[in-house]
């Protein structure tokens, strides 16, 4: 009987425990509030954070960031998990998201030609400076990553209504004022709170130009408590404040004068943190996006919050949780892969040019699988018009359907293009471009360059688009020269020499990549001086002498940068007529040139490479003068001559016999991010007639080469040997070449 009252009682009391922890637990508890702070790069920190955050079974009742922090925030709100996070900020290209290049793939054939010469580009059009004084870069590569990221949560939107609610601080500088949105567009609110004054331009929203919120609020606690938070847990990725010997640069300077600016409200926000994660993020700025610096921060962002783990569980105490509770997560973001687009539209065009574009670039209503495609539409449409600038928008209409809304922008209406380089053939040489297009009928261009150096000269140019990248040109080039040429490995002679030439020429790109343009030139060469170096030699009476020739080339080109390439193939094929009279030449039947080139890329693995290549012309018909025999030399295509093709061994002007055909070789092997090792070789067959190529003269070269990737053009270290030469060659080139 005793044992049954015990029984009874033990029982009892089990039930009122349980009754008792099943009120604790529906009773509502107290609300959490995550708070981000900026800090450019610094804030891959939150994503170490976060991490620890949620393995201690924290839960998350409110996110607010501000910059870096609005950008994590927001991504983490929508549903993204930290680990989703980790792997995609390491994935990224942050120098081309936070920038508004644009991949060479998506250029046309003539933007990726000047991009390979000028290291400077400047627009002095009355609205390209007004951009410019808004800041250096628009930011449409990172709008659209948001774009991307954000599928499914397009439209303007409560942002209490995402699966964690959500705020985001920006300033606005028409007012002074703080400006926090709790609604509208993600994508709009996380560009505008990351727009750093006079790096990023100003997002304008009504009547507000809105810019980084660091400057006012950069660990905006206070709009988390506002929202409804009870406990604050803060993770900080800010510098210390600098003391007077620290503030060396002009980078630290601007980091100080950002810090002081929100100081009070800091400080103020610091003593309602219940929970403060500080990030140790010395030695690193807000712009260390490498690969090592990323992986170094979240790394922090742990430890930090390691070092807070035991904060953190007595937190979850005080909210009310069991020891052993984790929270249910609210939505784990599932990127769309699917979607369907109702509508296309187009903003800055008229209806005609809109027209064109749908036609040509074949984009359909309901014609996309996903995101990819549109992706694909707007590489298209960038390489395929002259809109150099296209940014995209999607509108949800409803699930998985969307309007596509294209914004184009007209290239710069007047630009100044500047490059320099120096190597140890020429020394300094200086190119200098000027170009304005014009809003005709027919959209139309005029450029003026000019060449300074040893090899001076310069170039007048204007242009007709006949049709979308179907060009009709008019040029006129001078260039004067002071030439030694070599045969077979020896210095023959010196030949000082004017060249002019006028071209009307006619250009079109097809299916982007490739090129075609047909044309006649007049040329001449004015001869000042030939100084020998050996007896017998075959031009003693070379005088000035004109051409009127007719040519048709073609290049094609899928290379993804011009130097150093990963991938891709680069060809080019022309053929030449040479007359004296339109119809003849020197009284007889015309001669002429065909000429070819390939290059391409091998990808062993990710750093090591195998560059094949092939390079010819010959000579068709009799009387051939010396102007127009083949001449090789030089690590690029016409380095020095219109007709020079490369060879590895020599930067010499070598001159060769009417047949001549090249094959060429390359191992390169990158070495961390921007280095390069890069052996060559190349082996001549030249011969008067094609039938004795392999029967008579033959040149081997080879050559190692130390080289840079830098943001001024490759700097490079050379040393080559030929086997007709008694000495190894060293030579350097630092920049661009042209």
């Amino acid at each position: 009987m005793n044992k049954r009252i015990v029984l009874t009682l033990i029982t009892t009391l089990m039930l009122c425990a349980t009754s008792m922890a099943e009120i604790r637990t529906s009773l509502p508890r107290k609300k959490v509030g995550l708070v981000l702070s900026g800090g450019g790069a610094k804030g891959m920190a939150h994503i170490g954070a976060l991490k620890v955050i949620e393995e201690a079974g924290i839960p998350i009742d409110y996110v607010v960031g501000t910059s870096m922090g609005s950008i994590i925030g927001g991504l983490y709100a929508i549903g993204y998990t930290p680990h989703q996070m980790d792997s995609l900020v390491r994935v990224q290209d942050w120098t081309y998201l936070l920038t508004d290049r644009t991949p060479r793939s998506d250029k046309n054939m003539a933007e990726r030609e000047a991009d390979e010469k000028y290291i400077l580009s400047v627009p002095f059009s009355r609205i390209s400076i007004k951009e410019v004084t808004g800041g250096v870069i628009k930011g449409q590569n990172i709008s659209n990553l948001f774009n991307e990221l954000t599928l499914g949560y397009h439209d303007s939107i409560d942002f209490n209504r995402l699966p964690i609610p959500y705020a985001c601080v920006a300033e606005d500088i028409v007012t002074g004022n703080e400006v926090d949105f709790h609604s509208g567009k993600l994508t709009t609110a996380m560009r505008a709170s990351m727009a750093i004054p006079g790096v990023f331009t100003p997002v304008r929203l009504d009547s507000m130009v809105l810019v980084d919120g660091g400057t006012i609020n950069n660990y905006p606690v206070n709009v988390a408590r506002e929202m409804g938070a009870d406990i604050i847990i803060g993770v900080d990725v800010q510098s210390n404040l600098k003391s007077a010997d620290q503030l060396e640069g002009m980078g630290d300077i601007l980091g100080q004068l950002v810090n002081l600016m929100g100081q009070d409200m800091y400080e103020k926000n610091l003593k309602e943190t219940n929970t403060l994660i500080k990030v140790d993020v010395e030695g690193y700025s807000a712009a260390s996006f490498s690969r090592e610096a990323i992986d170094t921060l979240i790394r922090r962002g742990e430890e930090a919050a390691m070092l807070q783990l035991n904060a953190l569980k007595a937190l979850k105490k005080e909210i009310g949780l069991p020891e052993n509770y984790q929270p249910k997560r609210k939505a784990v973001y599932t990127p769309i892969t699917r979607i369907y687009i109702r509508n296309i539209d187009f903003v800055g065009i008229d209806e005609e040019d809109e027209q064109w574009i749908l036609k040509r670039c074949k984009l359909k209503e309901n014609d996309f699988d996903d995101i990819k495609r549109i992706e694909d539409a707007t590489t298209i449409i960038r390489a395929n018009t002259s809109y150099s600038s296209v940014n995209y928008q999607l509108e949800k209409v409803s699930g998985n359907t969307y309007d596509l809304r294209y914004i184009l922008n007209k290239k710069q209406e007047n630009r100044i293009n500047i490059g320099a380089r120096y190597d140890t053939e020429e020394t300094v040489s200086l190119l200098i471009n000027a170009t304005t297009n014009f809003n005709t009928r027919m959209p139309s261009y005029a450029s003026i360059t000019a060449r300074l150096g040893e090899r001076f000269g310069g170039k007048l140019a204007y242009g007709v688009e006949v049709s979308p990248l179907a060009t009709l040109g008019l040029s006129y080039q001078f260039r004067y020269n002071d030439i030694d040429f070599y045969r077979m490995g020896h210095r023959s002679f010196n030949s000082t020499f004017r060249y002019h030439v006028a071209e009307l020429s006619y250009a079109n790109v097809w299916l982007r990549n490739l090129r075609f343009n047909i044309g006649v030139r007049y040329e001449l060469y004015d001869y000042d001086k030939f100084l020998y170096q050996e007896e017998n030699t075959v031009w003693e009476n070379v005088k000035a002498e004109h051409f009127f020739t007719y040519f048709a080339h073609v290049h094609y080109d899928t290379y993804d940068k011009a130097y150093f390439p990963k991938r891709g193939v680069n060809f080019r094929a022309g053929y030449t007529l040479y007359t004296d009279n339109f119809t003849q030449y020197d009284d007889h039947t015309p001669f002429s040139a065909v000429a070819g080139a390939f290059e391409g890329v091998v990808p062993v693995s990710n750093r090591f490479s195998i560059l094949p290549s092939v390079y010819g012309r010959f000579l068709i018909g009799k009387n051939i003068p010396y102007s127009k025999c083949n001449t090789m030399g030089g690590d690029i295509l016409e380095q020095y001559l219109p007709y020079q093709l490369p060879f590895a061994g020599t930067m010499n002007v070598q001159l060769m016999n009417h047949s001549l055909i090249i094959g060429g070789l390359k191992f390169r092997q990158r070495m961390g991010s921007i280095h390069y090792l890069t052996l060559s070789g190349s082996y001549a067959l030249t011969s008067r007639k094609l039938s004795g190529l392999l029967n008579e003269q033959n040149m081997f070269g080879c050559a190692i080469t130390y080289g840079v990737d830098s943001m001024f053009g490759p700097l490079e270290a050379t040393l080559n040997y030929t086997n007709h030469s008694d000495k190894v060659g060293f030579y350097i080139n630092l920049g661009y070449k042209f």
